[in-house]
């Protein structure tokens, strides 16, 4: 509620607060976008749960699913970085304390972990379907 009342546009007039700067704005909005793709990864998971549920465990669908939700952890990691960054450059304190540092290379990691893989579970898909063929 109090981010809609202090609008960059200055809809509600207020005397004891200092008007953000647009940069203020653009570390959330990166923020944003970050949470959004972080979710969508989550989404990806989920999806590639429910197929696990299904004892499709050697599927094209599973995957895909695993490379795109580590493509899209890797990005979200990417944007809290750079959103973290540019409040470092600016002098803008998003996190006093510094212990949310390690939150987003934690996510690349994961996001690293989740796209190896799925190459090799591609490559295992590839290889028992060669292996189907033979026999």
């Amino acid at each position: 509620m109090a981010i809609l009342l202090r609008s960059p546009f200055n809809f509600a007039k207020t005397t004891n607060l200092e008007q953000p700067r647009l940069l203020y704005w653009l570390i959330l909005a990166i923020d944003g976008i970050c949470y959004f793709i972080f979710l969508r990864g989550l989404y990806f998971l989920r999806k590639m749960a429910r197929i696990f549920l299904s004892e499709k465990y050697f599927t094209k669908t599973v995957a895909i699913s695993m490379q795109s939700s580590g493509n899209q952890f890797i990005y979200a990691g990417l944007l809290s970085i750079l959103g973290w960054t540019l409040g470092l450059i600016f002098n803008i304190a998003i996190d006093p304390s510094n212990t949310l540092r390690i939150i987003p290379l934690f996510i690349i990691i994961i996001g690293l972990f989740f796209t190896i893989q799925s190459k090799a579970m591609l490559s295992a898909i590839e290889i028992k379907n060669e292996n189907d063929l033979t026999v």
